[in-house]
């Protein structure tokens, strides 16, 4: 049975309670089996105002064991099988500490950036499985004379699935289409790299003429107004 490990640690420059380390431990039979355990470090001096302030809770410690599909086995060993050795004799204050257990053998990787994204996808899949996240669901919509037309986009991290739903308003006929899951990133840097004002978004579908956003809650988001951003990012995932 193939088996794996990855630990992960923010670096010693990294503040609390930012400050963090993550540990996976999996197999592969059938499904991937994981264990997730996300520790954050540090943060005995700090006050559960501050913890607030930053957006944290008194504790964010999370763990959990489970499977998931078999997707995400041929995603992590494929990303293991291609890690290569880093011969690093000691971390500088600015360095992640990682250490990859797999093939028998225990290591520094090269390509962090991969891996950390990898540590990314697999955290909000166990989130999404634990029941702790919901899954990803972003609706655009374009209200423009003689053209009406909502884009509504889901992404599942568990299954890595994600589905564009495009509805013509004015005669109701609609088109599905299933995109590779690479896009997502092509989304969500585009969606989330405006500035959003909740306070001057609205409460309700918007009817009147405007391009919107809504992230999966009770808000919409106008293009210009309450988001601000350059429209064409928008506009580019509603072609998509």
């Amino acid at each position: 049975m193939p088996t794996f490990s990855l630990k992960y640690q923010t670096a010693e420059n990294i503040p609390a309670p930012f400050a963090h380390a993550i540990e996976i431990n999996g197999s592969y039979e059938q499904e991937l089996a994981l264990s997730f355990e996300l520790t954050y470090l540090d943060r005995e001096e700090l006050t559960e105002d501050e913890l607030f302030d930053e957006g944290f809770s008194s504790n964010d410690d999370f763990t959990w064991k489970g499977t998931l599909p078999k997707v995400w086995s041929d995603v992590v060993f494929g990303s293991l099988k291609s890690a290569n050795e880093l011969f690093i004799k000691s971390l500088e204050p600015h360095q992640d500490f990682w250490q990859v257990d797999f093939n028998g053998k225990s290591f520094y990787p090269k390509n962090t950036d991969a891996l950390k994204y990898l540590i990314e996808e697999l955290q909000q899949a166990v989130y999404e499985k634990a029941g702790r996240e919901a899954s990803l669901k972003l609706t655009f919509l374009k209200n423009q004379s003689g053209e009406n037309v909502e884009v509504f986009v889901s992404a599942s991290f568990i299954e890595r699935k994600l589905q564009l739903v495009r509805t013509n308003i004015i005669d109701g006929s609609s088109e599905t289409k299933v995109l590779a899951w690479d896009e997502l990133n092509f989304i969500l840097k585009n969606t989330f790299s405006g500035e959003f004002e909740a306070e001057f978004a609205h409460s309700k579908k918007p009817s009147h003429k405007g391009l919107f956003l809504n992230a999966g809650d009770e808000l919409w988001y106008e293009v210009g107004k309450s988001l601000l951003i350059q429209p064409n990012k928008i506009l580019k995932i509603m072609k998509m």
